[in-house]
């Protein structure tokens, strides 16, 4: 067999790891190759078995390197940016010469934060996940989007959607999460008239966001929100790894 390989990137906070081997099912994918060499990268390099352009090494890569990124940002709790294909070397034909194709690079990381280097225990144990099927691969993508967002509001209001998007789109059933997960969560008074109710502070910062609300100003509610993402952002890890 004629093999060649294909090299993607992605755009990370801060994370450093030596290489891990991840096996794939799919026929044409000899091993994979996932690494953060660089503290601003996400490296996955795909060996792949009688593959001659560009578009089949896509076609079977794009998918497979949207659910290693996805899933690595879950696990490390890391913002990671959009993955692009740094290059490739694949055979011309069947037998065995090859090209070499080395694309622009993509944008660098641009948030200071302490830096994660991972041992030989926990690469192994990312490795073991990374070769597990995600069971709701939407769920992953939106938590990578939301945690790549640098403004706190905006990561703040995607997170709190995907507990939305878990509970059918109810903020009572967000609330219940919150308060079994978090007991001794800060709640208030409801504000609205003829409410008699409590909300919890994530709920009331997200209001405050969606609607005008009295007694507030955008800047006092950024400096809440700023407080809060880090937690936030830890209770829609466990909605996600607790649902069904």
């Amino acid at each position: 067999m004629a093999t060649g390989t294909v090299t993607y990137a992605a755009p990370v906070a801060s994370v450093r790891f030596a290489p891990i081997e991840v096996s794939d099912p799919h026929q044409a994918v000899e091993k994979i190759i996932v690494e953060a060499p660089d503290s601003e990268r996400i490296q996955v390099v795909f060996h792949l078995l009688d593959v001659f352009t560009e578009t089949q090494a896509n076609n079977i890569a794009g998918d497979i390197v949207a659910s290693i990124t996805n899933r690595l940002a879950f696990e490390l709790n890391r913002g990671i940016g959009q993955p692009y294909m740094e290059g490739f070397c694949l055979p011309k034909d069947a037998s065995g010469s090859s090209y070499t194709v080395s694309k622009s690079a993509g944008l660098l990381w641009d948030v200071a934060a302490p830096t994660i280097t991972l041992g030989d225990e926990s690469r192994q144990k990312l490795a073991r996940l990374l070769e597990q099927p995600l069971a709701r691969p939407y769920l992953y993508f939106a938590y990578r989007f939301a945690a790549n967002q640098s403004d706190n509001v905006a990561r703040f209001m995607f997170l709190y959607n995907i507990l939305l998007q878990l509970n059918h789109d109810k903020q009572p059933g967000v609330e219940a999460f919150i308060r079994k997960v978090m007991p001794a969560v800060v709640e208030y008074d409801d504000p609205r008239p003829n409410k008699t109710g409590k909300e919890t502070v994530f709920t009331r910062l997200r209001n405050e966001v969606g609607h005008a609300r009295e007694g507030t100003t955008p800047e006092q509610t950024r400096d809440m929100i700023e407080g809060h993402v880090a937690a936030l952002q830890t209770l829609v890890k466990t909605a996600i790894s607790d649902a069904p």
